[in-house]
C-alpha cells in the first residue's frame, strides 16, 4: 500500500470536495470521482494487482505493529432514512496521516445516531487491536463528541448500552481523546459511510 503525506491527502481531499461541489446533482458522476479519489489514496505497487477498498470486515485480527502507537482515526455513520438502512466508516491513519487501514460496512436498519455509535465502537475496537497508545479520534457528530467528553447526558434507550460499551472499550487504551470537525474534513470516512449502505446492493 501506498504511503501518502498530510499535504497530498488534504490535495486530494480538496480535489474531490471541489468536484463534488460541481456534481451534487448528479450522483453517478460523484460517485465515479469518490471511486477515483480512493484509488489514487490506496494506490498498489505497479504489478500488484488493485485491491477492494471496502470489503466488510469480519475478523478482529491482533495487531503488534511497532509503527502504529499513535493513531489517528476518522469515524463516521450514516442513515438513509433516519432510521434506514445504514452503514459506518472508520479510516485509520498514524501519526504523520499515512493511511494505515480503511473500513465500511453494512449495519442493518438504524438511526444516524446508532451508526455513529457503531462506528465508534468499531474504531476503538480497532485502536485496541493495534495496540496504540495514544489515538485522536475525529467525528462531524457533535452529540457523540459532547456526550463521551460529559457535556451532554445519554438519555436514549437505544444509544445508552453503546455508550457502556464503548467507554468499557476506551479505558482500554492508554490515551485517547475525540475530537469535533466538520464534515469536509471528515469526507473519508463519511464516504466509507455511504459505502458501506452500498455494501448491501
Amino acid at each position: 500500500m501506498k504511503n501518502i503525506s498530510l499535504q497530498e491527502l488534504v490535495a486530494l481531499i480538496l480535489r474531490y470536495l471541489d468536484i463534488e461541489k460541481l456534481t451534487k446533482e448528479n450522483p453517478a458522476a460523484t460517485k465515479e470521482v469518490i471511486d477515483e479519489l480512493f484509488h489514487e489514496i490506496l494506490e498498489t505497487k505497479k504489478g500488484k494487482k488493485r485491491v477492494d477498498i471496502c470489503l466488510p470486515h469480519d475478523d478482529m485480527p491482533q495487531y503488534r505493529q511497532e509503527g502504529f502507537r499513535e493513531l489517528i482515526i476518522h469515524t463516521d455513520g450514516a442513515s438513509r432514512g433516519n432510521p434506514g438502512k445504514a452503514g459506518i466508516g472508520v479510516a485509520i491513519f498514524d501519526k504523520d496521516y499515512c493511511l494505515v487501514e480503511d473500513v465500511c460496512r453494512f449495519i442493518g436498519e438504524s438511526t444516524n445516531n446508532v451508526a455513529e455509535y457503531q462506528a465508534m465502537i468499531f474504531a476503538a475496537q480497532k485502536a485496541i487491536a493495534y495496540a496504540a497508545k495514544k489515538v485522536i479520534f475525529k467525528t462531524d457528530s457533535e452529540l457523540l463528541v459532547r456526550q463521551l467528553n460529559g457535556e451532554y447526558r445519554v438519555k436514549s434507550p437505544n444509544i445508552l448500552p453503546l455508550y457502556n460499551e464503548l467507554m468499557k472499550l476506551l479505558c482500554k487504551i492508554p490515551t485517547w481523546k475525540i475530537q469535533h470537525v466538520r464534515r469536509e474534513e471528515n469526507v473519508i470516512a463519511d464516504t466509507l459511510a455511504n459505502r458501506g449502505i452500498d455494501l448491501l446492493a
